[in-house]
């Protein structure tokens, strides 16, 4: 029972028994009162009476007259009998009134009975005992005036119990509130939530504890900032290059050979080599500041260059005039205008100065199991056609392995009509070797027996050609036919256009099993990226998914810390680390107090951390001393056909 209630009942009993006491004791009072008036009503009138008849007593003849004496009095109605007895005790006389009583509840009278006391008088014929009266107050009046008097007494202590009442409320009120601040407080503290609670009770020891809290949830929050601030500074100081503001040639080196060696995600793309030929005569006939402010000039033309929404492009300065643009998942001729618009831009700040021009520009493609060093050869003898080139780029030529955009949508259709999946799962264990779930890849069979479509070609052209959310919905579908009959949770990577979508937002939600526990085994890989660019609509849609027992992980984490401002929000069960930061970790100190700091920060936020792409025992090893809660790769286990294992199971 809430405190609120507690001192609310307690008080409220206390209250309650007041009241009755001292209306029980102010109507018992007044009876006895009231009795006493009506005994001494009735001796004064037997007295005055008795010597009043006395001198006619002594002769039969008068008792006429003492009659008419008699009802001249018992006439009025406040006597209920009187009777006159001679010396002998026989009864000369008697009057009796009825025992009626108007305006009074019978049970008033059941409960507080009123009866008046017989009063008697001698009557004296000089030193003779000529008789007796005897005389007997009527009750109703008595009755009367204690109902009056018990009715007026109960409103008024009502009226005194009523404020007394709305004092208690405000009392309680007064104690309760700020405890319940307290108390929210607290509750949004576990969150990392560290509001202030701005009403300040004037009760002292209310106020101490409330200032107290306020103080504790300061000084969370300035701890929490520190973390998220020394996050930030060891990102900027190994991965981020001072001059510019863009990622480093370390950087870029971390995140280009995840990419090649991500069995999971089997990306692809083009790589954009881009010099600034003009710098070293900048540097020399200039100075190094005109040569800087050259660079920067450059480095915003590019940043500005890859805002379009539709890349997904990154910047790195590798070198002193060297920057590289990685474009994941981009087709030829996307690549090709992107690189035209740039040359474009990079033109229209050309300055005399830069007499061999600002800049050209060699463009190589990559894909999954490529060697980073095969690529930069490729796009830096691209760059080197380039610069005797008018146009100032060039592609490196390579024999085009992708199908072509009316391929790739012939064989989406394809994949849609048949409307089936096949999948692989890989396991995510703790240090114990417990499975927390199990990451489902999906595989889809071309003509050929036990032959697969490449995924890493599959998804960018999907993405290409607005399939994206088909296929994600087609690949949910598939997997929730089996949710029921495996043994662990699955998780499913579902695409950062369809996380964009309302329309995908709706057909989950109805597709999602009404049954909680079945629900519970579902856990969603949503990208890092999506929570940057994501809308309230995006986090309006996964309080809903977990409302229905979804788990939902933010994948590739780490690669832009400002999603970090959006954990708060949104509430992630799991953080799953960028690859590029797990490979060869024990080797990596900075890798290695960034991957802490972020480990800190999603620990204080009630989030575990995932590590992917674990291959070795002492990355492994080294990943548990950080503190992170759960391994996935293929030292931790290798990917198994679901098939296999539901059929076990079932």
């Amino acid at each position: 029972m809430p405190l609120s209630r507690q001192l609310g009942l307690s008080l409220l009993a206390v209250l309650i028994l007041v009241f009755v006491g001292t209306l029980w004791i102010n109507v018992n009072n007044t009876r006895d009162f009231v009795a006493q008036q009506l005994a001494s009503h009735a001796q004064d009138t037997a007295t005055s009476l008795g010597l009043s008849i006395a001198p006619y007593m002594a002769e039969a003849d008068d008792l006429p007259v003492v009659e008419t004496m008699m009802n001249a009095i018992f006439d009025r109605g406040f006597y209920q009998s009187m009777v006159l007895r001679d010396a002998k005790k026989h009864i000369l006389l008697e009057k009796h009134n009825p025992n009626n009583v108007e305006d009074v509840p019978q049970w008033f009278r059941e409960m507080l009975p009123l009866e008046p006391p017989e009063s008697a008088t001698d009557i004296n014929d000089g030193w003779t005992m000529a008789g007796s009266l005897t005389v007997k107050s009527h009750p109703g009046f008595g009755y009367q005036q204690l109902w009056q008097n018990a009715v007026q007494a109960f409103w008024m202590i009502l009226a005194v119990f009523i404020a007394a009442l709305l004092m208690l409320y405000a009392l309680v009120k007064m104690i309760t509130t700020p405890l319940l601040a307290v108390v929210k407080q607290a509750d949004a503290i576990s969150q990392q939530q560290f509001e202030q609670i701005k009403q300040i009770p004037r009760t002292p020891e209310l106020k101490r504890i409330v200032t107290a809290v306020n103080r504790m949830s300061a000084q969370l929050a300035k701890l929490f900032t520190q973390l998220t601030n020394q996050a930030e500074r060891y990102r900027n100081f190994a991965y981020q290059d001072p001059l510019t503001g863009v990622a480093n040639r370390r950087a870029f080196e971390l995140a280009f050979e995840q990419l090649l060696a991500d069995s999971e995600q089997h990306s692809q793309g083009y790589l954009l080599l881009i010099r600034l030929t003009s710098l070293n005569e900048v540097n020399s006939e200039q100075g190094y500041q005109a040569g800087d402010e050259y660079v920067k000039l450059v480095s915003q033309e590019l940043k500005n260059a890859l805002k379009q929404p539709e890349l997904n492009g990154v910047l790195y300065r590798v070198s002193g005039a060297d920057f590289v643009v990685l474009l994941e998942d981009a087709a030829k001729q996307p690549c090709i205008s992107f690189t035209q618009a740039i040359i474009a831009q990079l033109n229209a700040i050309e300055k005399s100065e830069y007499r061999l021009g600002t800049a050209h520009v060699g463009v190589g493609s990559f894909s999954f199991g490529d060697s980073r060093t095969d690529v930069l050869e490729r796009a830096d003898t691209a760059l080197s056609g380039a610069s005797v080139n008018s146009e100032k780029w060039q592609l490196a030529q390579q024999q085009d392995v992708q199908h072509s955009n009316t391929q790739w949508r012939t064989q989406l259709n394809a994949i849609l009509q048949q409307n089936h999946a096949d999948f692989v799962a890989q396991p995510i264990k703790n240090h114990k070797g417990d499975t927390l779930y199990a990451e489902w890849f999906a595989r889809f069979r071309t003509d050929q027996k036990h032959s697969y479509l490449p995924m890493g070609q599959l998804v960018p052209a999907s993405v290409r050609l607005n399939y994206a959310q088909k296929l994600d919905e087609l690949l949910i579908a598939s997997a929730l036919t089996q949710l029921k009959n495996t043994p662990h949770a699955i998780g499913l990577n579902v695409s950062r256009l369809s996380l964009s979508q309302a329309r995908f937002h709706q057909w989950l939600m109805n597709t999602l099993p009404q049954d909680g526990a079945t629900c519970a085994k579902l856990v969603l890989e949503i990208p890092e990226r999506a929570l940057v660019n994501g809308t309230q609509d995006l986090v309006h849609f996964i309080e809903q998914l977990k409302s229905r027992g979804v788990r939902i992980t933010v994948e590739r984490f780490g690669a832009q810390l400002a999603a970090i401002t959006h954990l708060r929000k949104i509430r992630p069960d799991y953080l799953k680390l960028d690859g590029r930061f797990v490979r060869n970790i024990q080797n990596e100190p900075d890798n290695q107090l960034f991957v802490q700091s972020l480990v800190n920060i999603a620990h204080g936020l009630n989030i575990q951390v995932i590590a992917e792409m674990v291959e070795c025992d002492a990355e492994a090893q080294c990943l548990l001393d950080l503190f992170v809660d759960y391994l996935q790769g293929y030292h931790i286990g290798m990917p198994t056909d679901t098939s296999v294992s539901t059929s076990n199971v079932s």
